[in-house]
């Protein structure tokens, strides 16, 4: 897989503080009627998991149908939300979709009009951006994860250092729902507890 990186401009200034981000946690839970095949939910919906799941889901029209990926349970059309996630292993994807974006066949890891967001592959990381992929210097996958609606605004924070890392300016739901969006091939996402 190949990763082809442009210079951006620091886009950090744009951001909203952490402390001030954080103030708009909301507490996520994964949405099993989205999770995609080789995706193992915690009974809690806290923790998803590349693997084998003991059970298949129902096939709905909602579902991921080929690749291991989900949606958060709650959507937004307004406001300031905030939330954290731990993700580890070797290729992850965090950020924020639309509801609308393509769940049929193989999602193709490539800048999207519908998903702003990191992604994660051993240890490069970049946000998912246009035309190309976007460096970002994130050390852990440790993230806090800030969305705008109003804005059009979605920015993400390595929570060792509570420093924006990445911020998505002038993002365009077009009135649309927007949900948390995961990815785990080979790999696990964790929600922590609202703090």
């Amino acid at each position: 897989m190949a990763f082809f990186l442009k210079p951006r401009p620091c886009t950090w200034d744009l951001a909203v503080d952490y402390n001030a981000a954080k103030q708009f946690q909301v507490d996520v839970t994964l949405d099993p009627t989205t999770a995609g095949p080789e995706v193992i939910l915690s009974e809690d919906l806290k923790e998803a998991t590349w693997g084998r799941p003991g059970r298949r889901w129902p096939q709905g029209p909602g579902r991921f149908d080929t690749d291991p990926c989900m949606l958060g349970s709650q959507g937004f059309t307004s406001g300031r939300h905030y939330w954290e996630v731990e993700a580890s292993g070797r290729f992850w994807t965090v950020g924020v979709a639309r509801e609308s974006v393509r769940r049929e066949g193989r999602i193709l890891f490539k800048p999207n009009a519908e998903i702003w967001g990191l992604q994660k592959y051993d240890e490069l990381c970049v946000a998912l951006t246009a035309p190309s992929n976007t460096f970002v210097p994130l050390r852990s996958g440790e993230i806090g994860v800030y969305l705008d609606y109003e804005v059009g605004q979605v920015s993400f924070y390595a929570l060792g250092t509570r420093c924006c890392v990445f911020t998505f300016r002038v993002a365009s739901f077009s009135g649309e729902r927007v949900f948390p969006y995961f990815c785990v091939l080979l790999s696990t996402i964790k929600l922590p507890p609202r703090a």
